[in-house]
């Protein structure tokens, strides 16, 4: 029997941005990232701050335009093109080939991480969710929108009779739930979550993790989860992508990431998962990185790592790694692994 074809595939996505004064790409923070997401899964993105998380699902929902690389939603590509810095390239914006995306902005939407940002503060709750069903043209009727709309409140665990307030009028993980309801309006079939629960506390964390599960199961929903805590992306993803200075280092399953991971940075990240048990916690080594970040804009040669890496090698410093399978599933670039 052939295997389902992925819902989302991504291969050697790119993104740069330019720097004034500075010739060249300027700020790498997406490089040569491929991955698939399959219908119904969610698959976790982690890594430190700055490294390319956030970036790579903007880039790949085209909030932000890609430099390079190959985007395919449901079979269809949606972007393609060449990478305008690589050796002989024209060195500038390139010529590329993109889908129209309006169809496309119905089928694949955002959770933003801060919602009081990303609410207008002009807008009702129920201006801001209706906007979405205008757009597509979703209710043929005032009545059908208003029911619709209280049906999306209701659904994220808010008061229909709120539709009327603005959004200083709620709490920050209220101000979520809106930003949630938001994103269902339009009825997707995939949601970048963009550490939806980093702003929040952490009593309301938990209820808007289970709220994103239920939902899953309930509509059939993809993710492609985005955040810093680990601890969080392993409870809710089924597979965990590692990034480093815009580099996919691992993906694998999350509980054989968790329980055995391949790649030294990812040790490093899981080392720092506080454990619940005193005596457990004091008895694990912390693995603690040396040096700074490198600049995106001027990254080491070779692994993007070997600059922190302690078990680093002339080899690391000399040519990349390539990212492969090393066992089903469990993709890694290591020259250890090598």
């Amino acid at each position: 029997m052939d295997k389902p074809r992925p819902l989302v595939e991504v291969y050697n996505l790119k993104k740069y941005f330019p720097v004034k004064g500075v010739k060249g790409p300027g700020v790498r923070a997406v490089e040569d990232v491929s991955f698939t997401i399959s219908r119904g899964e969610t698959l976790g993105l982690v890594g430190e701050s700055g490294c390319g998380k956030t970036t790579l699902g903007r880039t790949l929902l085209q909030l932000y335009p890609p430099t390079a690389g190959r985007i395919v939603y449901d079979g269809v590509t949606l972007f393609e093109g060449e990478d305008p810095f690589r050796p002989g390239g024209p060195g500038r914006a390139a010529r590329h080939t993109c889908a129209d995306m309006l169809p496309y902005r119905r089928k694949m939407q955002i959770i933003f991480q801060d919602p009081s940002a990303s609410l207008d503060p002009r807008m009702t709750v129920g201006e801001i969710i209706g906007q979405a069903i205008d757009i597509h043209r979703l209710a043929d009727t005032r009545a059908q929108r208003a029911q619709r709309i209280g049906e999306l409140l209701a659904r994220v665990g808010l008061n229909p009779a709120q539709a009327g307030c603005y959004p200083h009028e709620f709490s920050g993980g209220q101000q979520q739930r809106v930003g949630i309801a938001r994103a269902l309006a339009v009825e997707p079939e995939f949601l970048v979550c963009d550490e939806p629960i980093s702003a929040l506390d952490v009593s309301i964390q938990s209820q808007v993790i289970n709220m994103l599960e239920d939902m899953q199961a309930q509509l059939g929903l993809t993710y492609l989860f985005i955040a810093h805590d680990l601890s969080v992306v392993r409870h809710i993803s089924t597979r965990i992508g590692v990034m480093y200075l815009g580099r996919l280092v691992e993906l694998a399953p999350s509980d054989e990431l968790s329980g055995h991971p391949l790649h030294p940075y990812t040790r490093t990240l899981l080392s720092a998962v506080p454990v619940p048990d005193p005596r457990a916690s004091r008895e694990r080594k912390r693995i603690v990185l040396r040096g700074e970040l490198p600049s995106p804009v001027h990254p080491p040669a070779g692994c993007p790592f070997h600059t922190r890496c302690p078990y680093a090698f002339s080899r690391c410093g000399e040519e990349p790694p390539p990212f492969r399978e090393h066992a089903p599933g469990r993709w890694a670039a290591c020259h250890l692994l090598n």
